[in-house]
This record gives structure tokens, sequence and C-alpha cells, in this order.
């Protein structure tokens, strides 16, 4: 387990504010947020390496805060690896155990074997490529069998085909080993694939933490859906336009944004961010019927094809709006630029912050 309360630390110009989130033991969490947002001083203040004036880290059931990194129990993977150019990769493995002994060489051969370098161990890292200094790094993190471990931009310098065999591999080893593992990334992609938790960090604080599904689902301010990519983010203001009702109490009411006006179901009036998620837009050749509520024209700016995704850039007043569908339906569609199509949103769907 790994529980931060009420962290507070500065380096330099740079200072983070009462961080608070927690790993369960055996899971897997993330940290996410921009360059330069304070993510790998956040895993150096959790190792050891930079001083807690405020708040306290738990590592299990033990409160580490004033603990030197050796007392901690915690394997490191720097996004640089820090490996030792001069030393086989067998060296760099063992760096942390006794070689000499049956048990370290034993242990060595088994991280190398399950992932996949042991033809390696003999060689200089000097000549190896990203992704097998990767593995090392991580084999060597692991070797002395630590409860922790934490990961800065694993995957970083790889390319996306290795990127995923890593995560893979990752995944088994972390589950084999019993590991709970705090990973920091800006790759929104890492943390919808790996997390148990994920937290995101701007502004020196974290600006929302949970399950992925709530974080990438519910963001809770303009910030975070703009990090996330959660879709577009419209500024306007809730306006009341029918009763209140339901349990937690809800209202009828329209999103105002400039000439776009959205029906929507609201908490509260006044200003606010209106959230569309590109999955949540439909979009027809033909008008829809009177379902759903919100309906306009929009004129097709562009359609980028990701795989079996296609997202559909529109211009519905003069707001640039993002849908995405299947691209079988896209090429159904044929949807070409300048193209008039209809777009539709149901008022549920519509996420206000």
């Amino acid at each position: 387990m790994i529980r931060l309360e009420g962290v507070s630390f500065a380096i330099g110009d740079f200072r983070l504010t009462d961080a608070s989130f927690e790993i369960p033991a055996g899971g897997y969490g993330l940290v996410i947020g921009p360059t330069g947002s304070g993510k790998t001083s956040l895993l150096e203040a959790i190792a050891g390496h930079v001083p807690i004036p405020e708040g306290r880290i738990w590592l299990g059931d033990r409160d580490v805060t004033r603990l030197p990194p050796e007392q901690r129990g915690i394997g490191f993977v720097y996004q640089a690896y820090h490996l030792f150019p001069h030393h086989s990769v067998r060296e760099n493995i063992g760096y942390g155990l006794r070689l000499a002994s049956a048990d370290a060489r034993a242990r060595v051969e088994e991280l190398a074997s399950l992932l996949g370098i042991g033809p390696l161990l003999d060689r200089r890292i000097r000549g190896l490529s990203g992704g097998e200094q990767q593995r090392v790094a991580l084999a060597r993190a692991l070797a002395p069998r630590p409860a922790i471990l934490l990961l800065d931009e694993p995957f970083a310098a790889v390319d996306p085909v290795l990127r995923r065999v890593l995560r893979r591999e990752l995944q088994e080893l972390r589950e084999r080993e019993g590991l709970t593992t705090l990973h920091v990334t800006h790759d929104v992609e890492d943390a919808m694939r790996l997390g148990d938790m994920v937290a995101v960090l701007g502004n020196g604080r974290i600006q929302q933490a949970g399950p992925p599904s709530q974080v990438f689902r519910y963001p809770n301010s303009a910030f975070v859906a703009h990090f996330i990519g959660a879709g577009t983010v419209l500024q306007g203001r809730i306006v009341r336009t029918g009763p209140t009702g339901g349990d937690p109490p809800r209202l009828d009411a329209r999103f105002e944004s400039g000439p776009l006006v959205l029906e929507v179901i609201a908490e509260r009036e006044g200003d606010a961010h209106a959230v569309l998620r590109p999955e949540d837009i439909l979009v027809s050749r033909t008008p829809f019927p009177d379902y759903p509520r919100n309906r306009f024209p929009a004129r097709v700016l562009r359609t980028e094809l990701q795989g079996p995704v296609t997202h559909v850039h529109l211009d519905v007043s003069g707001e640039t709006i993002v849908a995405s569908i299947t691209t079988a339906t896209a090429q159904s569609l044929d949807l070409r630029p300048r193209d008039q199509v209809e777009i539709a949103v149901k008022a549920t769907a519509i996420h206000l912050i």
C-alpha cells in the first residue's frame, strides 16, 4: 500500500501542496500530468530523496516519512535508466545483490528469463536498444524483491509497438511479484490501460484522484478535462428551464455557450463548463427524429482514422466539436471536408463541471 496524507514540499521554484491519495496493496497507481508538473519530484519524495516538511508517507503499515531511502524497501526505475555502461547486463541486474551467492545468481537469471534478456546477460550496456535497456533497469529494480515499485516515465523512449509489449510484461511481473506500483507519466493511454488508481497532477496540486473509470468519465475541472482529452470542453452558463426533482436533486436546464445552446440535466445554475465526450455524439447524413433533444446541423472539417475508430471534427455554430464513430460507420457515411451532416447528443450524456 502507498498512502500520501497532505504531503507538501518545495524544490527551487516548484511547490507541491497537500498531495493525498492511496494505492491499495498490490495495486497499480498512476500519476499523470503535463511536463514540468512535478511528477518525478513526487516519486523522489516517496523514495526519500526529497525532504517532506509537511504531511506523511505510508508504505504498507509503516510511516516512512522520516526514514532514509535504503530503509523504505523501494525499487525505482528512472526515465534515464541510470545503468552502468562499463558493467555487463548481469552485473547491472545484480547490483543490489551479492552476486557471489547462489541465490543472487539465480534471481538474476530468473528476472532475465522473465524479461526476455537472458541471452544478453554477458553483454555490456553500450549497444543495447532502448527496449533492452528498459528491461535491464526494470530487472535491477526488482532484483532485491522490493514491496514497492516506482516508475518514472518507463515507456517514454520506446516505440508504440514495444510500449504495448512492455505494458503486458510489466503487468505480469507486478502480479507475479505482488508489487504495489506507482507509475508517473504524461501518457494518458498508460493510465487508461494500467491503473487501478489515477491521480492528475497540475499547478502544484493533485487535481483529481480515483479509479480510471471515474476520472476519465467524470473530470472534476476544465483543467483535468483538457489534459485527459475527455472531449470538447465548452465554457458557458447553466440556466434553469424546469423544476427540480430526483435524489440527488436535478433540474432541467440549458447550457449557453455563445450561439450554441444545449439542453442539459444540471445540479445547479451559473457559470460552468460542459464536456461533450466524442463517443456520446451521434453523426448522421439525414435528420434525427425528435429524440435526442440536442440536434444540430454541422459541417465536417476533417476526419482522423485511428484503427477501428474515426474521429470526426465538426463545426457547430462556430464551435469545433469532435465525434468518435466506428470506422465502418465513417466509411458508410463517406464523410468528406465541407460535407453537411446532423449531430445529436443526449442531455443526460453531457457532463457539467
